[in-house]
């Protein structure tokens, strides 16, 4: 087989094109939320949902909270959540792998954080 061929004009424009439309996906899906991150404003909302059971339990507007606190819910593995002005998080959980400790602080809209054996979900919308 002869693999020295060039690539002709119609190839490299199907290859732009693809790669524009692959690009235009990526950044306007709502994976990414990367056109909703750059529209909003600072003083948009941010509400933490927290979901236990696929229950919502609690929802809190996170501009409005002015001082830390801890909420612990009410399940078998002991999980506490911390809020303080603009974010939240867990903070403790007796799951084995602590998956959701580490996911840190969620402070813009799309964050997710997820205890699965205590079946919660915390997200930011």
């Amino acid at each position: 087989m002869n693999w020295n061929k060039k690539m002709k004009r119609g190839d490299f424009l199907m290859l732009l094109g693809t790669g524009a439309v692959a690009g235009g996906l990526f950044l306007f899906t709502g994976s990414t939320d990367w056109f909703r991150r750059f529209a909003s404003d600072d003083d948009d909302p941010l509400t933490a949902t927290i979901e236990q059971d696929g229950n919502v339990i609690e929802e809190l507007d996170l501009n409005a909270v002015t001082k830390a606190r801890e909420i612990p819910l009410d399940n078998d593995l002991n999980v506490k959540l911390a809020v303080e002005p603009g974010r939240i998080r867990f903070i403790e959980s007796d799951c084995p792998d602590n998956i959701c400790i580490n996911s840190g602080w969620l402070s813009n809209i799309g964050d997710n954080a997820v205890c699965l054996p205590a079946r919660t979900v915390v997200s930011i919308i």
